[in-house]
């Protein structure tokens, strides 16, 4: 095992892989990138017996006589893993163990240099991460790129003030902040903060208020990790950001462009109406175009697939929940649809949606009352959709993660559940721990993991209380991952809708055409983002049109406003991107350019949308090839 990984926390086993990667000469030289896997200490990968097998993604197409897959015991430390490609740009590790009915299973984005770690959590199991974080009330917990933050509250056992910890959800371990926040605050929120594609990931923790007074905070600090050490742990700046007003519970998420929006909250008169964004690169706030329509405090705030901000739930200055839904431009300039009421209940959950939109589970208060809807799709659109309901009973808590497949995850107090987009339904997970997140903070790790803060016994020593972070990861998928070929043959498999599917609706899947789209429905690949691709499709009706979306929102719709005569396709539809250029050509006809052009170097997912011109449109045989 190398020298440099005995000096870490965790249960860790290495290998080595091999990339090669072309030089500027004819000639090829090698890079070594060392791999190595960790686990948490309390759920150990046997090093001696596991078995590993590594999946690379990257903008390439896997040889069928080739293909980016590497297999070697754990215990064969520096071991080569050549069949990795130099242009990769993820791994998914997939470890066994002859002796044990569980894998553990981990994803990682390469970075530019230096090792890759990857973290890999047992299927079927909640974890430990092994650092007692301290007993807290109040702690403010959030995850920022691969990096996680505990921090402020009250202790529960002494007058102390807690401390900050950062940890790195790559390796699995956590460590206390020499100096961490420079005032004592709680019910703040956390962000990433970044440019565009930077990295590493910065963090901004904003308003909160005295854990003392519960006077709300005017102020915003700012985490910034150290680039040139291997663990990247930084500390928080020492020059705090001044908010335009103190608020504390509100609602925040990272804007498109790096900035962080601060939505609602209690000022020091009540709920707040408006919104104020954070530039993280001039440390200066300043209050956003729109307001609220409804003041609240504690909203769910979510940036939707197409770049609008939803703001839903919270409470008002009656205590009472808010049932008003509102929608925002991306820069929350101004509001962008019309307000729509949804049911309340004692506890709800919201997350967006990779098509668009967003899911919503609402626990209700009274679990007898008759023909209450607890699970709705929010539409791209704008609209409510009832999905199927869960037996209220089984609602004791509703804690909602993003989900890998379009599929967020639902912890209900009693069991795991994850959203079947094509049926509208919660299905419970097989093999799911027993156990999940009960009234601590929670957060995502990623679109598959599921973390959360518990009080728990610790796992070095059974005598010792504390507070720790725990996981479950219940996917791992990659954006960099390459699609099955072909697809909509079968089904709509890997496609998400952006509305509820089935017979009768806008959105559904027919044996004989394959995809059905009315005027404006979408669907898309799920998770999978693209640079240079490939698009082809036969069309079964009138043709789709083609969406590439940028992560930001903007969109190009081949066959719309964009490439308006790709929409006279009656056979097959070929589109191309290559950097900011869009072709498309028609029935095995020559490429035409298309208007629409996407930024350069910009990743987009792909999407079909219903002809806006006719009734519906259909494809089916669809493929999508990295270039």
């Amino acid at each position: 095992m190398p020298t440099e990984a005995k000096l870490l926390r965790a249960a860790i086993v290495a290998a080595s892989a091999a990339l090669i990667v072309t030089a500027c000469k004819p000639s090829a030289r090698v890079e070594d990138r060392q791999v190595i896997v960790y686990s948490p200490r309390s759920c150990p990968v046997d090093q001696a017996r596991a078995f590993a097998v590594v999946y690379a993604g990257g903008d390439f197409e896997p040889s069928a006589d080739a293909p980016p897959v590497a297999s070697l015991f754990l215990r064969d430390v520096d071991a080569p893993m050549a069949a990795l490609p130099s242009a990769t740009r993820s791994l998914v590790v997939d470890v066994t163990h002859p002796a044990q009915g569980v894998d553990w299973r981990g994803v990682a984005t390469v970075p530019p240099q230096g090792p890759v770690s990857v973290l890999v959590w047992p299927q079927g199991e909640t974890c430990r991460l092994s650092r007692n974080v301290i007993p807290r009330e109040g702690a403010i917990f959030g995850v920022f790129g691969h990096h996680l933050l505990v921090a402020g509250g009250r202790a529960t056992s002494a007058a102390t003030v807690p401390e900050t910890y950062v940890g790195d959800l790559s390796r699995g371990v956590l460590d206390s902040l020499k100096l961490g926040l420079g005032t004592r605050r709680t019910k703040a929120s956390v962000t990433s903060s970044r440019q565009v594609d930077a990295a590493p990931t910065a963090a901004i923790v904003a308003g909160g208020e005295d854990p003392d007074t519960g006077v709300a905070l005017a102020s915003a600090e700012i985490y910034v990790p150290d680039a040139t050490s291997r663990e990247k742990l930084g500390d928080f700046d020492r020059t705090r950001v001044s908010l335009s007003e103190p608020r504390s519970e509100h609602g925040a998420v990272m804007l498109h462009n790096g900035e962080t929006l601060l939505v609602g909250g209690m000022g020091l008169g009540g709920p707040l109406r408006t919104l104020e964004i954070i530039d993280p690169v001039s440390r200066n706030a300043r209050l956003a175009g729109a307001l609220l329509l409804v003041p609240r405090r504690a909203p769910t705030v979510l940036r939707l697939a197409s770049g609008e901000i939803l703001v839903a739930g919270g409470v008002d200055a009656r205590g009472e929940p808010v049932p008003t839904l509102e929608w925002f431009a991306p820069d929350a300039s101004r509001p962008t649809k019309r307000p729509q009421d949804l049911v309340t209940g004692r506890e709800r959950g919201f997350v967006a949606l990779d098509a668009g939109g967003a899911l919503a589970v609402i626990a209700p208060t009274d679990t007898s009352a008759p023909n209450f809807n607890n699970v709705w799709m929010i539409t791209a659109e704008g609209g409510l959709e009832p999905g199927v309901a869960l037996d209220p009973t089984e609602l004791e808590v509703v804690r909602l993660f993003p989900g890998t497949d379009g599929a967020p995850a639902l912890w209900t107090g009693k069991r795991w559940m994850r959203w079947q987009p094509w049926f509208g339904a919660f299905q419970a997970i097989a093999d799911a721990p027993t156990s999940g997140p009960g009234a601590g903070a929670v957060a995502s790790g990623d679109a598959g993991l599921a973390l959360w803060i518990e009080d728990a016994v610790a796992p070095s020593d059974m005598s010792v209380t504390g507070t720790f972070v725990a996981g479950y990861r219940f996917s791992t998928r990659s954006e960099f991952a390459a699609a099955p070929k072909p697809l909509l043959d079968d089904g709509p498999a890997f496609f998400v809708p952006d509305r509820l599917a089935g017979p009768g609706r806008p959105v559904r899947y027919d044996n004989a055409i394959g995809l059905v789209l009315g005027p404006g429905a979408s669907a898309f690949l799920a998770d999978l983002t693209f640079a240079d691709v490939d698009v082809d499709l036969d069309v079964t009706s009138a043709a789709p049109y083609v969406v590439m979306r940028q992560t930001d929102g903007v969109e190009v719709e081949i066959g719309g406003v964009a490439c308006a005569f790709a929409a006279a396709a009656r056979q097959h539809l070929h589109v191309e991107r290559r950097g900011s250029a869009v072709s498309a050509a028609i029935d095995g006809g020559e490429p035409r350019a298309c208007p629409g052009t996407i930024a350069e170097g910009a990743r987009v997912s792909i999407g079909l949308r219903g002809n806006a011109g006719v009734p519906s449109s259909s494809a089916t045989h669809f493929s999508v090839s990295r270039r």
